[in-house]
């Protein structure tokens, strides 16, 4: 059950940051970023504890058998590479122009 509310806590983490990206707030968003990323990776690493919890096997983080989880996850994983990405880029060119 934690796993699923630290889940739904980066997901909401990444649209504060898509919209952080949208009305140009890029230190927000690059912050909401990274935090979205920390976010995701403790989700992961709750997943497998459950999954080593309940016997089941935790390679690939449980790829054979929960298929849809470990594609979320890495989907949550790279948009918040990404939206951080575009948001420092932003905010260092924003910077040199000045």
């Amino acid at each position: 059950m934690g796993t699923l509310v630290l889940a739904m806590l980066s997901l909401a983490l990444l649209a504060v940051s898509a919209g952080c990206l949208y009305y140009k707030k890029s230190f927000l968003g690059s912050l909401g970023g990274i935090a979205a990323m920390a976010l995701t990776y403790v989700t992961c690493c709750g997943w497998v504890k459950m999954l080593a919890d309940s016997g089941k096997n935790t390679a690939l983080l449980g790829f054979a058998r929960y298929p849809a989880a470990v594609i979320l996850l890495a989907a949550l994983m790279l948009a918040s590479l990404v939206i951080t990405i575009v948001n420092i880029v932003r905010m260092v060119r924003r910077n040199i122009s000045k």
